[in-house]
């Protein structure tokens, strides 16, 4: 009788291991293939004017897209999302001198991390910003290309 309990309390606490084992991989499968979300307070828009460096895209998904802008008070980041309820907009703006200040202490940073679609870019005090792997699969490039952005306002 004992042996037949004792058999039972051994199945029962395997299947709940392997079902506490399966439940945890398909959370850390979920976490690592979700599509990260940038969020931030929306402020008012401004026109970009006319410049030969393009805008620069940093951040893509079906919903959102987050760029850099140059425009006549500096360099400005939008983020367009098509979520019902989300504004959209300037999020933040880098002044003249502000980015006299980041060109001259280096104050850009470009971490690709471990997820597969996304890693992080703070450009002065506005870090941890997302940007997608798929345009810029090398994370020199995208520092390079804000660092370009950046001179090309400060000229």
């Amino acid at each position: 009788m004992w042996q037949c309990f004792l058999e039972l309390i051994d199945v029962t606490s395997k299947i709940a291991q392997t079902g506490i084992a399966g439940f945890a991989a398909w959370l850390a499968w979920q976490t690592f293939v979700r599509e990260d979300a940038q969020e931030s307070d929306v402020v008012e828009d401004i026109t970009p004017i006319a410049a030969e460096i393009p805008d620069l895209i940093i951040f893509q998904t079906s919903k959102q897209t987050t760029t850099l802008k140059k425009t006549e008070n500096g360099i400005e980041c939008h983020l367009d999302d098509t979520r019902p309820g989300k504004r959209q907009g300037r999020r933040w703006t880098l002044t003249p001198a502000m980015i006299n200040r980041i060109l001259s202490d280096g104050d850009i940073y470009v971490d690709p991390g471990l997820k597969i679609r996304t890693g992080r870019v703070s450009i002065g005090t506005h870090t941890n910003w997302l940007y997608s792997k798929n345009l810029f699969p090398e994370a020199s490039s995208l520092h390079h290309k804000v660092v370009e952005l950046l001179r090309s306002a400060n000229a």
